[in-house]
């Protein structure tokens, strides 16, 4: 199989020092023909995007993308984010650039131009990571976002998880695929090889590398949780016994999704305004574990936020539910109501995002919720916001009959909106409506839920 495989590079031109040296080594070897093994089913010859922080892991995953992409002929970009957290994240970024294309490796770095965060700094900065990522592939139509994340990660997950009470599912957060939505898939190909594996590959292919102050300070959970090990694994919690335990819970996760899946389509209804519905029945008939996880699908197709609520407050939610006196709540950018034997599910009204189209035949992704599409070849512009009370008002004023349209209003004030610089409401998607003094056409805007693409 190597000898195959170096005959196949041998006619490539583009070879570097991530060729076929490398595949001399055995160690190297073993781990990338696990790499393409883990990979190559769901991307082929498919483009694809590589996560690069510029630290040693990510490097060493860069090496393993290179050999794919010569295999297979595959284009690829490494993603670096420079997201503006300490002063020398610009300059890290532009030498990670350099290393990354000094090995004739494809690089683009994506910069954060938002606000400075103050508080929760290692979560904000994750999502802000994955929240870049996806628009960037979205825009560039890269269907897959390889991960360098190893099996020191999983087990540091493991516990991190552990001591804030996660269940099954948070205790096995970390998957070697993830279907971030229908368009847009996270792979971990390395979660079997531990850091100092991948920093023997980094070695061969790079002479230096990034080095995160993050990592060692005691501030961070994560940090305290790796220092710990040692001590943890004296009492017999060595590596190898934590990822048997993270096997087995695996495996007990896959029989209960089966069971999550069955009761999703008995009790919960998604509909393409952007709003879902769960049968109360649900209570009497599931266990507490799929209901949970059933409640948490909703939120996440309604709210489009990547991360659940906190346990603690899904389960006070759970709680309140099965209250007599129930009528509404908020929770994870959800407003939560319930009527009669029918609960249901609403963006919550409020930080919805505002957009500004002003370009040529223009694609947003609006509110991580709608694909929003302006058809037509002119840069006037046009903001795209909730229609809210205030467009529900304008339609009143403006005499739109839409009693026919059976959309809850909760759902309906969430919804896209098409107004021009001079506060005119020009379109609104589900609605059917289109302003007859501007010559709206059917397809000069065009609205998808992203959780139906």
């Amino acid at each position: 199989m190597l000898q195959s495989y170096k005959n196949h590079l041998m006619k490539r031109k583009d070879l570097t020092a991530v060729s076929l040296k490398l595949l001399e080594d055995k160690k190297i070897n073993h781990i990338y023909f696990r790499f393409r093994e883990k990979i190559s089913s769901f991307i082929g010859k498919e483009r694809f995007a590589i996560a690069v922080s510029g630290g040693s892991d990510s490097l060493a995953l860069s090496v393993f993308a290179k050999l794919y992409s010569l295999e297979n002929d595959n284009d690829f970009v490494s993603l670096i984010i420079d997201h503006k957290l300490r002063k020398e994240s610009a300059e890290e970024a532009r030498v990670t650039y350099k290393n990354l294309t000094q090995n004739k490796i494809k690089a683009k770095i994506l910069t954060y131009q938002g606000e400075k965060f103050s508080s929760n700094i290692q979560k904000k900065a994750r999502d802000l990571r994955y929240d870049l990522f996806h628009k960037y592939c979205a825009k560039n139509k890269i269907k897959f976002l390889i991960l360098a994340h190893h099996q020191d990660d999983l087990i540091e997950n493991f516990y991190i998880r552990l001591i804030r009470g996660s269940g099954i599912k948070g205790l096995t957060s970390l998957q070697n695929i993830f279907e971030y939505n229908k368009n847009f898939y996270l792979l971990r190909p390395l979660l079997n090889f531990n850091k100092q594996e991948l920093l023997s590959v980094t070695k061969k292919s790079y002479s230096s590398w990034i080095e995160d102050p993050s990592n060692k300070n005691d501030k961070f959970l994560r940090v305290r949780i790796r220092k710990m090990q040692t001590k943890l694994q004296k009492e017999g919690f060595d590596p190898k016994r934590i990822i048997k335990t993270i096997d087995n819970l695996n495996t007990a996760k896959d029989s209960l999704d089966f069971y999550i899946f069955k009761s999703e389509k008995k009790y919960l209804n998604f509909y393409k305004e952007g709003y879902a519905t769960l049968k109360s029945s649900i209570f009497n008939n599931e266990a507490q574990e799929v209901i949970f996880r059933v409640i948490i699908k909703a939120i996440h197709f309604v709210s489009g936020e990547y991360y659940p609520p906190r346990s603690d407050s899904l389960k006070g939610l759970m709680k309140n539910l099965l209250a007599k006196s129930f009528k509404s709540s908020t929770l994870g950018g959800c407003l939560i109501e319930k009527n009669k034997n029918i609960i249901s599910f609403y963006r919550e009204d409020r930080n919805v995002a505002v957009e500004t189209l002003n370009k040529k035949k223009q694609k947003t992704n609006w509110d991580d919720r709608f694909l929003v599409n302006k058809n037509f070849n002119n840069q006037q512009q046009f903001v795209v916001k909730k229609l809210g009370n205030h467009g529900i008002e304008y339609l009143r004023k403006n005499k739109f009959n839409d009693y026919g349209n059976k959309i809850p209003v909760h759902a309906k004030k969430t919804l896209p909106s098409f107004w021009n610089n001079e506060g005119q409401l020009l379109f609104v998607p589900f609605v059917n409506f289109k302003n007859k003094k501007y010559n709206i056409k059917n397809d000069s805007f065009s609205v998808s839920f992203l959780r139906f693409i």
